[in-house]
């Protein structure tokens, strides 16, 4: 029997809600994110007090795998122009284009 690794993702969207309200995006988290590079993300979550260091692991993992998971849940809680703006420079990062013009 396979077991799941818990869902953070609606808990990781309310901590960091606040960090989409401008709406712009910015690319050097976005490339920090993309690139796999977790550790200011997994540090606030630790520093939250909301994370033991087994969920901590888990959510280093989950992430490991698939970064999206991160940016998902970051945009959990933003409107649509917001997460379209971010989708579009994600998908910008897969192509290896240039990120000069968006935001």
């Amino acid at each position: 029997m396979r077991v799941e690794s818990p869902d953070y993702r609606e808990l990781i969207g309310a901590l960091f809600a606040d960090e989409f309200a401008d709406g712009a995006v910015d690319l050097e988290a976005l490339r920090s994110i993309h690139a796999g590079e977790f550790g200011t993300w997994l540090t606030a979550l630790d520093r939250s007090g909301l994370f033991g260091k087994e969920a901590l692991a888990t959510v280093a993992e989950q992430w490991r795998r698939d970064p999206r998971i991160l940016l998902d849940a970051l945009l959990a809680d933003a409107d649509d122009v917001t997460r379209r703006r971010w989708l579009m420079a994600w998908s910008s990062l897969d192509r290896q284009e240039p990120l000069g013009q968006i935001g």
